[in-house]
């Protein structure tokens, strides 16, 4: 059994200090946030994990990654001892009349960064047999059955009582920055105990470590959530719009999460008027039971990305960091961790993605 202290409570602490334990380890966590993880990225996110459709507008490395992440979910989820939503159907990409335009572009980007068989094209009796209700406004679609979403509230909420009991689990101030002497003044003050005392300290802080990583930046992502109860799609949607696709993931009871907006910025305020209006506008558009929905959360949070917009294992001469998961935490997090968890063990097997980490 080894110890580990783990900075930071959001998506990617919480699966790391969680496979630590479930691997026999001990593990402290140290974090400014509150233990339901309120002020967490991956406590607002959509919670998709989306391979193939990420990939189309990024690289396809994120496709590999996330097939991984894929794998792995259900093996993962199926450890906790209560049930999280997982549903499993695939995402569904339309567009209107007047985006075609943008489908086209869609279709052209996937066939060169994915394989032939990575989607299918749906006319409209075989997207009703997908989504009745999408039928009814769509003419076809693009369908890309190996992608899934979680409720990451669920999942948060899971994951806490799990390590609120297997863990020694401390609040603290925001961590502007790590060094050997602020860790060790961090480990007398909450654990009574020096920094040597851990196999390794590993910094999850996200968006707090921005002191400590030179290109890391914040970008800002807004959410809807709302009870729909007009509404059954089964599917992940994405809807093409000239500056950035809609996507809208489901939830039980007939719940939904939309999202779009990608902006450079730290900016944590409410939701703008404007984001809103197109929020809304988009998801009426898919589906008329929307206009009675009721808003139950209209949320931002910034996720921390890097140049490349992919995730980084750095060695430090305190411990280890891992950052950079930008808008992908659900699709990468499981996979990264796992590759994370063999080097901590100084696994024989090859890195995966080690063209990301530095150690």
């Amino acid at each position: 059994m080894k110890q580990y202290l783990v900075i930071g409570s959001g998506l990617i602490g919480r699966l790391l200090s969680w496979r630590l334990t479930q691997a026999g380890h001990q593990v402290d966590i140290l974090s400014s946030d509150d233990k339901q993880g309120t002020d967490s990225a991956g406590h607002v996110a959509a919670a998709m994990i989306a391979p193939a459709t990420e990939a189309v507008s990024a690289e396809a490395k994120v496709n590999e990654i996330g097939l991984q992440s894929l794998q792995l979910w259900p093996q993962w989820l199926a450890e906790l001892p209560e049930q999280v939503f997982y549903r499993d159907q695939g995402t569904l990409v339309v567009a209107h009349a007047g985006d075609k335009a943008e489908m086209a572009r869609y279709q052209r980007r996937a066939d060169h960064v994915l394989t032939k068989h990575s989607y299918q094209t749906l006319d409209r009796q075989q997207l009703a047999e997908q989504e009745q209700d999408l039928a009814d406004n769509f003419e076809n679609a693009m369908l890309f059955e190996n992608e899934a979403c979680l409720d990451n509230r669920q999942l948060y909420k899971s994951l806490t009582k799990i390590l609120d009991k297997a863990c020694n689990w401390q609040q603290c101030a925001a961590i502007e920055q790590i060094t050997e002497s602020v860790l060790e003044q961090l480990c007398q003050q909450h654990f009574s105990k020096s920094a040597d005392g851990y196999d390794q300290v590993i910094d999850c802080r996200g968006n707090g470590a921005k002191a400590d990583i030179a290109d890391l930046r914040s970008v800002r992502g807004e959410v809807i959530r709302v009870h729909a109860p007009e509404v059954s799609f089964k599917h992940c949607i994405r809807l093409m719009h000239p500056r950035y696709p809609f996507y809208l993931a489901p939830r039980p009871n007939n719940e939904y999460v939309l999202g779009a907006t990608v902006v450079e910025s730290d900016d944590r305020s409410p939701v703008s008027v404007r984001s809103g209006l197109e929020l809304m506008s988009a998801l009426y558009s898919l589906h008329k039971g929307f206009g009675e929905a009721r808003i139950l959360e209209m949320a931002s949070h910034c996720r921390p990305g890097l140049t490349n917009n992919m995730p980084t294992i750095k060695r430090k001469t305190w411990g280890f960091q891992l950052n950079g998961f930008y808008r992908h935490g659900y699709l990468f997090g499981p996979a990264i961790i796992n590759d994370f968890l063999n080097i901590l063990d100084n696994n024989t097997q090859p890195v995966m993605f080690g063209e990301y980490y530095d150690i």
